[in-house]
């Protein structure tokens, strides 16, 4: 086998001067070392002879390590450099202090399923920001994952596996451990991976993506929990036999069943069948360890240490809650002992609150709140003081107070919804009228000196970060990305801000950004994010700590990545800012998602909501069935799917997933594992029988909706890589149509004639009928493209005039002939108190019984002092 060459102490690779030799093996030769310009000490692995032969896999290796530098996931070995010296290829990166999993299971054996779990979900992150980047490992084993002596797991070697080759004398010898090319297995593929370790598409020498790393750690995970990799063999070739054909062991009867079932998934064999992406993955490993007591991440304190400590109970009001914060209750533990911070409560009527912020003073405060259905209106209030004031503005929300006694405030954000955008306008605390500055701001933050401003702007539909206004210093790393609750530095000189995955979402990473466009991710991805302003050199944060729903947790963090739990509270709370004493002003909000009902005959709606957040999806076309789902906590991480008789009665679970349509008998479901796009749907049944899974190769499904007749549906769906369409889908015959040409920009609305003969889809130049038979598009006439399609009963189409799919209101009947309108129904909750979104309208063919969901948010704002 080609070795690396070996250097001694004091020789230099380019500026890096060798200190001693750590490590050798044949992934090549690891060495301690030094960067005299910046006085730091760094790790160099010097690659063998063996992975430069081919110029092509070199240029690709290097192209790989570039992209895994790029990461700074606090859960990916940080990469500061590549280099040559005299045709030898090295790689610089961070000095772990620590050892391999290798090492560890090597000394302890099988480890505790809490710990498995913490490990398993920080490699999932780490795993999951190197998907985003399109980098797929390909050799996750436990000699590839390091665990350092603070507790964290960093992932090693994107990229190698590549480029390495080992004998066939070395592989025989171990046959998990060696890494291998398929080819020297199966003379059919060109891809890497250690034989133990290998997904089944890598043994087939198939293409690889993200879910065959997937694979390789619910391996791990096995060695993790048994002390012995579940596939391993007497040899290689028997080995990678049982990969393609056994079953994955049992595990010690102290794992939980909940865990045993996100292993098994990880092992399927076909890569369809696993989850699909490591965030998926993490979102299951939180849960599970929310259930289990482990918390990933954050040191847990040794009983003798911890502070004793009074817990809140939250009931069904939120007077209990209160009751808690005015006591100064601290909830949640801390990772060293501290004063029990104080909470005095600063609001008191039914709403939501939106933004708070110290004034100049830092004893007065400005909040905008949704006070009993009221519109976003702008408040003060004293520190010590349980009356608040409203000032004497048009209807706004506030975003920031500047040290020279300006507010900056967002107008046309005083409607429902949580993040919104507006015009910027700023104007004297003192007194005057708003001077308007910039459209379509979300959110603003003044510099110290009061002089310029931090906007998160959306420019032509794309959200951009400027700073100060008219620099733009950031863009979405993704398409359909975004930003969220951005803070200017103490000093001036930087911003941290919330990179979300999507711009109406609350997942992201806490980001810093400077003047000049330097961006650093500083955080693991948080869900739930709602909440951030610094202190001193900490972030602070709130974010959810377990999937989904409660942001239960005020995070710290440095811009080295160093983070700690501040304190946990029950419940949602989410932190709005911070002076420089350390008081911390937070908000504690209700959340609940429900469904009113009208029967038809009735007088009034009925409440049919059954846990935290319900969703309506079809009801029976008499109006006596409801299918639903439960998308929040009580749903739990992949969501459930109910059916209510409308009279009341208890509901019934019919399984995991989110719900779609009702078969006009009543007797299935249409069911996908996720709400977005799925490669499979389930036909569940409401009564006896069996799941039956409905896939189709090549086709990503989205949406359905029943035919009046036999099994046959509308989807919504994807064929390649090509643009959503609809289909009409038949069971019985086979049949995949497409109805709406492709490129038609297919919305999550639309609706299917009660005769099952048209659809109706909205385009841009308004509301078109498609024919299911085939044939030409016909426009409805007088309907504009800013209408939505809501349903379609006998007695016409259902649309809306607003244009936000989470506001509905007005409901108008239209006739899909002649154009005619006339309002049909006024979609109002009798008590608008703290409602953000009425949406999810769902009717019977005759248009005589409907259901709709509701997002109410109730808030409480505090001022808490003793955080630290």
């Amino acid at each position: 086998m080609n070795e690396a060459p070996s250097f001694v102490p004091g020789a230099r690779l380019g500026p890096y001067e060798i200190v001693s030799l750590l490590d050798a093996g044949g992934m090549g030769v690891v060495y301690r070392a030094r960067d005299p310009r910046l006085g730091r000490n760094v790790a160099i692995k010097v690659l063998p002879e063996s992975a430069v032969a081919d110029d092509t896999r070199l240029r690709r290796f290097e192209a790989e390590a570039r992209a895994a530098g790029a990461l700074d996931h606090p859960n990916v070995l940080v990469v500061y450099d590549i280099g040559h010296q005299a045709g030898v290829p090295f790689i610089v990166s961070e000095l772990l202090d620590g050892q391999t999993l290798r090492a560890r299971l090597s000394e302890t054996g099988a480890i505790s399923h809490r710990k498995a779990l913490e490990w398993t979900q920080q490699i999932a992150q780490g795993l999951a920001a190197a998907h985003g980047k399109g980098i797929v490992h390909r050799d996750l084993k436990p000699a590839n994952l390091f665990l350092t002596r603070d507790g964290r797991v960093k992932i090693l070697d994107f990229g190698l596996s590549k480029l390495v080759h080992v004998d066939e004398d070395d592989a025989r010898a171990d046959p998990t451990e060696p890494t291998m090319t398929a080819t020297q297995l199966t003379g059919t593929g060109m891809l890497l991976g250690t034989v133990g370790y290998m997904a089944p598409e890598q043994v087939r020498g198939q293409p690889v993506d993200p879910r065959t790393d997937i694979f390789a750690l619910g391996v791990v995970i096995c060695e993790m929990l048994t002390g012995a990799a579940p596939f391993r063999r007497e040899t290689s070739a028997e080995t990678l036999a049982a990969i393609l054909k056994d079953d994955p062991p049992g595990l010690p009867p102290a794992v939980p069943t909940a865990v045993d079932r996100v292993i098994r998934r990880c092992l399927e064999k076909r890569p369809e069948d696993r989850f699909h992406s490591a965030h998926d993955l993490s979102l299951a490993l939180e849960a599970l360890s929310a259930a289990t007591g482990a918390i990933a991440g954050v040191p847990v304190e040794p009983p003798a240490s911890r502070m004793s400590r009074r817990h809140l109970l939250v009931g069904g009001g939120i007077g209990l809650l209160a009751a808690g914060f005015a006591g100064g209750s601290l909830l949640g533990g801390r990772a060293h002992p501290a004063a029990t911070p104080t909470f005095h409560r600063l609001t008191f009527r039914r709403g939501l609150i939106r933004t708070a912020r110290f004034g100049p003073d830092y004893r007065t405060i400005l909040y905008g709140a949704l006070w009993d259905g009221d519109d976003c209106r702008i408040h003060t209030v004293r520190d010590q003081s349980p009356e608040s004031a409203r000032l004497n503005l048009p209807p706004a929300t506030p975003l920031a107070v500047s040290s020279s006694g300006e507010l900056a405030v967002a107008l046309g954000t005083h409607a429902r919804g949580i993040m919104t955008y507006g015009t910027l306008a700023r104007l004297p605390l003192a007194g005057g009228a708003p001077r308007e500055l910039l459209e379509d701001v979300k959110y603003a933050d003044w510099s110290p000196d009061g002089r310029e401003m931090a906007v998160i702007r959306r420019v032509a539909g794309l959200e951009q970060l400027e700073f100060p206004i008219g620099n733009v210093v950031a863009r979405p790393d993704s398409p359909g990305g975004g930003f969220g609750f951005l803070r200017v530095s103490p000093h001036g000189d930087r911003i941290a801000v919330f990179a979300l995955t999507v711009a109406g979402s609350l997942t992201g990473n806490v980001t810093v950004i400077d003047r000049a466009g330097n961006k650093r991710i500083v955080s693991q991805q948080y869900f739930n994010c709602f909440g951030l302003s610094w202190k001193g050199d900490e972030i602070w944060f709130t974010a959810a700590e377990e999937r989904p729903l409660f942001r239960n947790t005020i995070h710290a963090i440095t811009l080295d990545g160093a983070a700690r739990v501040v304190t946990r509270i029950a419940g949602n709370v989410s932190l709005h800012d911070i002076a420089p004493d350390g008081r911390t002003l937070i908000a504690h909000t209700s959340d609940r998602a429900g469904i009113s009902f009208m029967a038809r005959g009735a007088a009034a709606e009925q409440d049919l909501s059954w846990l935290d957040s319900s969703t309506p999806r079809s009801l029976s076309r008499d109006g006596r069935l409801l299918l639903f789902t439960e998308s929040g906590v009580g749903g739990g991480p992949r969501g459930s799917i109910y059916i209510r008789s409308t009279d009341g009665a208890a509901a019934v679970r019919l399984g995991d997933g989110f719900a779609w349509t009702l078969s006009p008998d009543g007797k299935w479901a249409i069911a996908s594992s996720t709400p977005g796009p799925s490669r499979a749907l389930e036909l569940l049944p409401v009564g006896p029988g069996d799941v039956k899974r409905i896939e189709r190769p090549g086709v990503t499904f989205q949406q359905a909706r029943w035919l009046p007749h036999g099994f046959r549906f509308v989807v919504r769906a994807s064929e390649q890589d090509r643009n959503p369409r609809l289909y009409t889908f038949d069971l019985e015959a086979g049949t995949f149509d497409a109805i709406t040409p492709e490129g038609l920009p297919i919305g999550l609305v639309w609706a299917v004639s009660p005769d099952g003969q048209m659809v109706a889809v909205p385009s841009v130049r308004g509301v078109e009928l498609h024919p299911l038979a085939g044939g030409p598009p016909r426009a409805v006439p007088g309907v504009p493209a800013s209408n939505q399609v809501l349903a379609w009963i006998d007695d016409g189409l259902l649309v809306s005039d607003s244009p936000n799919p989470n506001a509905l209101d007005n409901v108008f009947q239209v006739n899909p002939t002649t154009g005619a309108r006339r309002l049909w129904r006024q979609i109002r909750p009798p008590d608008a108190a703290g409602i953000m979104q009425v949406a999810a309208l769902t009717v019977t063919p005759d248009g005589r019984s409907y259901a709709y969901s509701w997002h109410r948010a109730l808030s409480d704002l505090f001022l808490v002092e003793g955080l630290s």
